[in-house]
């Protein structure tokens, strides 16, 4: 299958196999349900491109990857030692299938690695080592608990683009910085007072609309992956937190403004809809933004 292709031919025994995308970082990452009937099932996971498959969870039994249908089972600890699903790295061109035998559902995150993008993600500690040869069924918590951040039941409608790219930012540097194939530099060093003061203003100036990651690596001359690290070495945050706390503490300023309506406050501080501002201001604060209002008259 290609990038963009979820249904290729080569389903076995599978009743749904559901798919919702996203492009962070301008990487496509697909977040994946799969339904299998009883006995043996299988798809295909190979692409033009590298592919990390993340299994986060698996329903009533094990899947896995390999390269060829007719092998054995990989050993894998069983009971309370097993740990929840297992992570495949697949290069580009390279046959792999995700098989099982008895499972009831999978779900599955899976980004598609454009080489161009992870040089741009990473900058100078790329390194195209890890993606020449399978690695298939391992465990890494990092990558997992990153991609169980993806799949979920919320309404990712409120999803940033911020969050997102620098949740595919981390998850691209945590995959190269495995097992000894750490990139040739691996900045660790936090950003100056210069360039946190340029990026806190940047995103204050721009609350109303998306911010890139890409925007704000720019600001300071580094790359996504490497601004991400730094950003949270100075504040302790992420930038997608800070930039949520940013628009948050915006929108108590206008409240108090009453000649200001909920729904202008929204869209002044980069929310696509009242519904979704109220949800994340009661997150942030405990109460609604109506509350909130109220308290500050009382």
């Amino acid at each position: 299958m290609d990038g963009h292709d979820l249904r290729p031919n080569g389903l076995h025994n599978l009743v749904t196999l559901q798919a919702v995308s996203h492009v962070w970082s301008g990487l496509h990452v697909h977040d994946i349900r799969i339904r299998a009937r009883p006995g043996r099932a299988w798809h295909p996971l190979n692409c033009d491109r590298p592919v990390l498959s993340i299994v986060v969870n698996e329903v009533r039994g094990q899947c896995e990857a390999r390269l060829d249908l007719s092998a054995g089972t990989t050993s894998r600890p069983s009971g309370r030692q097993r740990p929840a699903g297992h992570i495949s790295l697949i290069p580009a061109g390279v046959p792999v299938w995700g098989y099982s035998e008895g499972i009831d559902e999978v779900d599955e995150v899976r980004l598609v690695l454009d080489l161009d993008r992870l040089k741009a993600i990473m900058g100078e500690e790329f390194t195209s080592a890890p993606l020449q040869e399978p690695r298939l069924v391992f465990n890494d918590e990092s990558l997992q608990a990153l991609a169980r951040l993806i799949v979920t039941d919320e309404d990712t409608a409120e999803w940033s683009p911020l969050f997102g790219d620098s949740l595919v930012a981390a998850m691209v540097a945590r995959l190269f910085h495995l097992d000894g194939l750490s990139p040739r530099h691996h900045r660790r060093l936090g950003l100056s007072n210069r360039q946190l003061a340029a990026v806190m203003d940047f995103v204050r100036d721009n609350l109303p609309r998306p911010i890139r990651l890409s925007e704000l690596a720019s600001l300071v001359d580094l790359s996504p992956s490497q601004f991400g690290r730094a950003f949270k070495t100075s504040t302790g945050t992420t930038p997608h937190l800070w930039h949520l706390d940013a628009r948050i503490e915006s929108a108590k300023r206008l409240l108090a403004d009453h000649s200001i309506s909920l729904a202008e406050i929204a869209l002044d501080t980069g929310f696509s809809e009242q519904s979704h501002f109220t949800r994340a201001f009661r997150a942030a604060t405990g109460i609604s933004p109506g509350a909130w209002r109220r308290a500050m008259t009382s």
